[in-house]
């Protein structure tokens, strides 16, 4: 199980390139970008800061209301470099 745990991937949250975005759309905060996507702002709070997990749908939500590339706004880590982070 350890190989297998070694070769796991997760994909996380770029929070300050999000919100760098955010600001050259002129969107108000992590406030107005949750009202954009239809989301409470302690939701998308615990989103950005990769406290819970997204759907699918929610990434497509998020690359659609900034109007970006996914490679833009994840960084892809290995699960061991993730848990050390945290």
């Amino acid at each position: 199980t350890n190989d297998i745990r070694r070769n796991t991937m997760n994909i996380k949250l770029r929070k300050f390139r999000i919100l760098e975005i955010v600001d050259k759309k002129d969107i108000p905060g992590v406030t107005g970008l949750a009202e954009k996507m239809g989301m409470q702002q302690s939701n998308m709070s615990q989103l950005l800061n990769n406290h819970s997990n997204f759907t699918k749908e929610t990434l497509e939500k998020l690359l659609t209301t900034l109007e970006c590339d996914l490679m833009d706004i994840v960084e892809i880590v290995s699960l061991d470099e993730s848990e050390s982070k945290d």
